[in-house]
C-alpha cells in the first residue's frame, strides 16, 4: 500500500485510539511504513504492528524509534534455530536475535522507551516444550511481554488440529504452561494470551454453543487490506474455501470505491452484524473461539 492510498483510508476516519500495521505480510516490507507511523502519531493514535524480525536492521530500528512507533510484537516460534527453521519454513533464527538485542540496545542508548517491545509465541504440539527457553531468550534480550498464542488450523496448508493445543493439551502441557506461568512471575515478565485469557485458560476454556458470542469486533473495528478490502476482522481473510465465498461473504466493501461511513452502516455491514446475532453467523464467526481466541 502506498502512503497516499493510505493517508485516503486515515482520513475518511474522524476518530481513531488504535492502529494495527499488519495484515497478511511482513510490515517491515514496505518503505512507507515510518512515514505511515509518523501521519498517525501527529494525531494522537497509538500505532503497532506484528513482524518476524528479518529485516529489523539498525536502519529501519531507528526509523521506527524516531516515527514514535508504541509497540513492536516479534513473532517468534521457537527457541532453537531446529525448531525455528521447522515451523517458519526459514533459517533466520541467529539474525533476528542479533537483530533484537541490536534494537533494544539502541533504544537503551537513546533512553527511547518506545516502542515496547513484546514476543509473540504460537503453541503447538511441537514446539510448547520450548516456550521455558524462549521465556528466557526474551528476558536476556531485555523482552518483558511475552504473549502465547492458539495455533490457527483450516485442515488445510501446512496447519492441521493433530498439532493444536487447544482442549488437546496433556496434563504434562497444562503443566508445562503453569511453569511458565511461575517463570515469568519471577523475572518480572508479564505472560498473557491473545485475547481476553490466561495463556492456561486459552488452552481450556469452554466457549459453549455460540463461541462467537463474546467478541464485540463487529461493532467496534474493522480491518483494511491492502486493496481497500473491507471485513470484518483480522480472521476474516482466512478459511474461506473459495474466491466467492470471500468476496460474497467476507468483503463488506472497498474503501476506494464508497465510504467507510457508507460501507459501516451499509446493507452488507448490517447483514453481517444480524447474522452474527443469530444462531448463524459467517462462517469465520462460527469458528471462532473453536480455531482462534479473542
Amino acid at each position: 500500500m502506498s502512503f497516499e492510498d493510505f493517508r485516503y483510508i486515515v482520513d475518511q476516519f474522524p476518530e481513531l485510539e488504535r492502529v494495527v500495521l499488519h495484515g497478511l505480510g511482513e510490515p517491515l516490507l514496505n518503505k512507507d511504513l515510518p512515514q505511515m507511523i509518523r501521519y498517525l502519531k501527529a494525531r494522537g493514535i497509538y500505532v503497532l504492528f506484528n513482524s518476524n524480525g528479518i529485516l529489523l536492521n539498525a536502519r529501519r530500528g531507528q526509523e521506527l524509534i524516531d516515527a514514535g512507533l508504541d509497540e513492536y510484537r516479534l513473532s517468534m516460534d521457537g527457541a532453537t534455530r531446529e525448531t525455528y527453521a521447522r515451523v517458519r519454513g526459514v533459517d533466520a533464527f541467529a539474525k533476528i536475535w542479533r537483530n533484537i538485542r541490536a534494537f533494544i540496545a539502541r533504544q537503551q542508548e537513546q533512553n527511547a522507551s518506545k516502542p515496547a517491545v513484546s514476543l509473540w509465541f504460537t503453541a503447538m504440539k511441537e514446539n510448547l516444550h520450548e516456550l521455558p527457553g524462549l521465556i528466557d531468550l526474551a528476558y536476556e534480550h531485555g523482552i518483558r511481554e511475552v504473549y502465547l498464542q492458539r495455533l490457527v488450523y483450516f485442515e488445510r496448508g501446512l496447519a492441521h488440529s493433530q498439532q493444536s493445543l487447544f482442549r488437546r493439551a496433556t496434563r504434562e502441557e497444562l503443566d508445562l504452561v503453569q511453569r511458565c506461568e511461575q517463570m515469568c512471575q519471577e523475572r518480572g515478565i508479564v505472560f498473557n494470551a491473545a485475547g481476553s485469557a490466561t495463556p492456561l485458560e486459552s488452552l481450556i476454556r469452554d466457549f459453549g454453543d455460540r463461541p462467537w458470542s463474546g467478541c464485540r469486533r463487529p461493532y467496534t473495528l474493522t480491518y483494511i487490506t491492502s486493496s481497500g478490502n473491507v471485513l470484518s476482522c483480522c480472521f476474516a481473510p482466512f478459511g474461506h474455501k473459495s474466491a466467492r465465498e470471500y468476496q460474497e461473504e467476507r468483503v463488506l466493501g472497498n474503501i476506494f470505491q464508497e465510504s467507510i461511513e457508507a460501507i459501516w452502516h451499509g446493507e452488507r455491514y448490517g447483514a453481517f452484524r444480524r447474522a452474527f446475532e443469530s444462531d448463524q453467523p459467517a462462517r469465520h464467526c462460527s469458528q471462532c473461539g473453536l480455531n482462534w481466541s479473542y
